[in-house]
């Protein structure tokens, strides 16, 4: 009796697995019986290529800074402060005034980066300069001119202080510019991995990083002038034509040769 069930249920099994296959092969395709227009006859390959470099780069400045974190936990913290306090500044300056060591340069190299980066976006959505170039050829190029504009800004400090024998002011100057510049390169970067990475449109975080930039640059040139206004020997005229001389005028210069040239 079991044999013969058996036997029957197989039989049914065969018959429902031949209709099925049947029916399968009377359906038509979804892909005919519409009215798109075929333009390729073959598979067309893909040769895109996909850019790894900008996360390699944001990598890179995301170790810098948690290194700096690890070895030396309370110089990011100081660093702010010295940014909105003149009197932690001139603490700070007064402790470690060395921008040849180890943490000063590592936090350098990082707002170079994150600077260059910045700028490489804001020249790609405006489109500005070197069009025709890679972005990541563009990013190289913008970290050139980063370095140098600050190579230059520093040695002109530098000559300047030694001609009128104001060194040490020179030096604190610069050494405000140089904490402000690494202020930036930390508030810009969390901005500049939702500019490269976000679903959202760019002007969400292009903008409010600019305003950032602008109120930061704003608030070092007022830094400065408090700085310089402290000197008994230095009156408030000289100091407005400095700032304006080493300050805002080789800016504009600078981006109106970038227009021009390139």
């Amino acid at each position: 009796m079991s044999k013969k069930d058996s036997a029957l249920v197989y039989k049914s099994d065969l018959v429902s697995t031949k209709d099925t296959n049947a029916v399968l092969q009377n359906t038509e395709s979804i892909f005919s019986g519409h009215l798109l227009i075929k333009t390729h006859d073959t598979p067309i390959f893909n040769a895109s290529n996909p850019t790894y470099w900008p996360g390699i780069v944001l990598f890179i400045i995301f170790s810098i800074y948690v290194l700096i974190r690890i070895s030396e936990p309370k110089k990011i913290i100081k660093v702010f402060t010295s940014v909105f306090s003149l009197q932690e500044a001139k603490q700070l300056f007064r402790e470690e005034f060395k921008l040849t060591k180890r943490v000063s340069i590592l936090l350098g190299i990082s707002f170079i980066l994150v600077m260059a980066f910045f700028v490489q976006i804001i020249n790609e959505y405006f489109g500005l300069i070197l069009n025709d170039y890679s972005q990541l050829k563009q990013f190289i190029f913008f970290i050139a001119v980063i370095g140098l504009m600050y190579l230059i800004k520093f040695l002109s400090n530098y000559l300047l202080a030694f001609i009128t024998s104001n060194e040490e002011l020179g030096k604190e100057y610069l050494f405000n510019v140089y904490v402000f510049s690494q202020t930036i390169g930390i508030v810009l970067f969390p901005m500049v991995i939702c500019l490269q990475f976000t679903k959202y449109p760019i002007e969400w975080f292009l903008y409010p990083a600019l305003i950032i930039c602008s109120g930061f640059y704003a608030l070092r040139m007022f830094r400065g002038f408090v700085i310089s206004s402290s000197e008994q020997n230095i009156g408030i005229l000289y100091i407005f034509l400095y700032l304006c001389a080493l300050e805002i005028l080789p800016l504009l210069v600078l981006i109106k040769f970038l227009l021009v040239n390139f």
